[in-house]
């Protein structure tokens, strides 16, 4: 969503993102990122408690690792353009491959990034998500 200035000019974007990440430490040093920027997170711990919560709520971003218990990461994506092909998903993975890079970008992902993910590039990411799902 695009906050206006009162001016008709743009003053933030805010939205909703959800963060879908089996390892707790990492989850969470995301939301504590992207609450100080002022969206609305949502945190899982897998591909089907996405799911789950994706058709019970409207997200703008969804953030997801490649690795996950069960359902992996690009099948998510693939399930979540299917059917919201509007949604913006960046894939994060510690296992990076031309293939699985390939495979994300054609399925409809946003971006795709190495971990370590610096906060900066993903803070930049999002924002560049939101502007251009909202202009």
């Amino acid at each position: 969503m695009i906050v206006c200035d009162g001016a008709g000019g743009m003053d933030a974007v805010t939205g909703r993102i959800l963060i879908v990440e089996d390892e707790e430490t990492l989850r969470e040093s995301l939301k504590r990122i992207f609450v100080r920027e002022g969206y609305e997170v949502d945190c899982v711990g897998s591909s089907e408690s996405a799911l789950s919560t994706i058709q019970q709520t409207v997200y703008d971003v969804v953030v997801s690792d490649i690795m996950l218990p069960g359902m992996d990461g690009l099948e998510l994506l693939k399930r979540c353009m299917a059917s919201n092909p509007r949604l913006a998903i960046i894939i994060i993975t510690a296992y990076a491959s031309i293939d699985s890079a390939v495979t994300a970008i054609k399925e409809g992902a946003y971006d795709y990034l190495v971990k370590p993910v610096m906060h900066e590039e993903i803070k930049d990411i999002i924002r560049r998500a939101l502007q251009e799902r909202y202009s």
